[in-house]
């Protein structure tokens, strides 16, 4: 649990000496910086540093005197400040945002995303914005467990269909899946036959999906980069959802 905390705590600007000695001041309620040294890890020759840090930060207070005591400021209290200082903070960076309009030429309908957190993020936008269906073909069953939940939710409201060539990798996720028509696995079959070019030696797909027939994005890697395009044209996106349609019973 104690390394839950740390990391959480690290992913919100906290080295890991801020992490390591917060934890152990909070776990303590009060203390010396030679209690927290034992405790957390940190180096004897850098706790006073990091305690003093936290101090000036407002996350624990000082009480000057021989030994010098360190106690926490409650975390229910300090973070629910922190967390309405933040949330009023990027409403006022949206509405900046908003404001700003730069002349450039029109947006390509192709574009990549080249991190984790933003393939995840564009996805569960997709799937929070469907509003009939959404279709997936999926490879690597770890791809979908990001979304999981999220496709969990939006099946409440939308029609799901998730097609793969092995239903036994998938079985764990909670979610239905389908196994692809002998007419769709040869599709796939006939394009790596009949053109080498057609199959990229570095490019691994682990996922399509797409939305309403408008939108679309493929998931996967390239020399072990994850990688994602989206496709944000209505006219091609729609071909490929009809084509979808007619090898595929899953969908229909």
């Amino acid at each position: 649990m104690t390394d839950t905390i740390i990391e959480h705590l690290r992913r919100h600007g906290f080295s890991e000496y801020e992490a390591k000695a917060y934890t152990a001041v909070v776990g303590l309620g009060r203390g010396t910086a030679r209690e927290v040294c034992e405790i957390s890890g940190v180096p004897q020759g850098r706790v006073y540093t990091v305690l003093n840090a936290l101090a000036d930060r407002g996350f624990v207070g000082v009480e000057v005197g021989s030994p010098t005591f360190y106690r926490a400021e409650d975390p229910v209290e300090l973070f629910a400040s922190i967390k309405e200082d933040y949330c009023e903070s990027i409403d006022g960076l949206v509405t900046d945002l908003k404001k700003l309009h730069v002349q450039s030429h029109p947006p390509s309908p192709f574009w990549s995303i080249r991190s984790d957190r933003g393939i995840q993020h564009r996805m569960r936008m997709l799937i929070r914005n469907a509003g009939e269906d959404i279709v997936i073909i999926a490879r690597d069953p770890r791809t979908l467990q990001p979304i999981a939940d999220d496709l969990k939710a939006a099946h409440r409201r939308v029609n799901l269909t998730i097609l793969v060539a092995d239903r036994e990798p998938f079985s764990g996720l909670g979610l239905r899946v389908f196994t692809m028509s002998d007419a769709f696995l040869g599709l796939f079959r006939e394009m790596a036959e009949k053109s080498p070019t057609m199959k990229d030696s570095t490019w691994d797909t682990a996922l399509f999906m797409i939305v309403d027939g408008m939108s679309a994005i493929t998931v996967g890697h390239r020399g072990g980069v994850k990688l994602a395009t989206v496709i944000d044209q209505p006219a091609i996106c729609f071909m490929l959802r009809r084509l979808i349609d007619l090898l595929e019973p899953a969908v229909r």
